[in-house]
């Protein structure tokens, strides 16, 4: 998890009951490390994801969360949304289920990250994007990436500040990290570029939002 040093600081210490959403064992974990004293739930629609803490996971949709309302202090949603078919379903699910001031932290590939602005000004697909699932068709061949079997919808970083800014939450923080590391091409490029870049041109986006209404 390339962004765990941005995630951690940006975790409030009150929190009682906490879901993982789109959970995996290395969220998870994660959470439970840096959150010791909370009530930890995941979900996700892959069991073989999922932590073997059998009473703690859920299979169950992001789009329909299984949970009372106002259940949750914090929900974690690490690489969630660019893979819903309706992110409004699930706002609506994140809202309903978390309590009065409980908070949203995700994170997200960026559409307008470098890359895929330099890809798209040639003619290319973005490589963080699928309009052909399980394929990568217009993606040059010398990035060699591997298909991603489903990201129908991803986010540019103005849009996102402007959906966590309504449908009842507020905007407490948003910020970019370039994904460099071990395996990526162009490992040390994408360091020096983290370096230089403002925060709406990187790779991927990390944001923490408060439930206000």
């Amino acid at each position: 998890m390339e962004n765990k040093k941005i995630i951690k600081k940006l975790f409030s210490k009150n929190y009682r009951k906490v879901l993982d959403v789109g959970g995996e064992r290395g969220s998870y974990y994660f959470l439970k490390e840096n959150i010791q004293d909370a009530n930890i739930f995941c979900i996700n629609i892959d069991s073989k994801t999922l932590p073997k803490e059998k009473s703690k996971v859920i299979l169950a949709d992001a789009q329909f969360l299984p949970f009372k309302e106002k259940t949750f202090d914090l929900i974690f949603a690490r690489e969630v949304l660019e893979h819903l078919i309706n992110p409004d379903k699930f706002l609506s699910e994140i809202k309903r289920t978390l309590k009065y001031r409980g908070e949203i932290i995700l994170t997200t590939p960026n559409l307008n990250a470098w890359q895929n602005r330099i890809l798209i000004l040639f003619g290319f697909a973005p490589t963080n994007y699928t309009p052909y699932p399980t394929r990568t068709y217009g993606v040059p061949k010398f990035f060699k990436t591997k298909p991603i079997y489903d990201h129908p919808r991803l986010f540019p970083y103005r849009a996102l500040k402007e959906v966590f800014n309504s449908n009842g939450f507020k905007l407490e923080k948003i910020l970019g990290v370039n994904m460099a590391e071990r395996g990526r091409w162009l490992r040390n490029l994408r360091k020096l570029i983290d370096k230089i870049l403002p925060v709406s041109w990187k790779e991927d986006i990390v944001l923490k939002a408060v439930k206000c209404r």
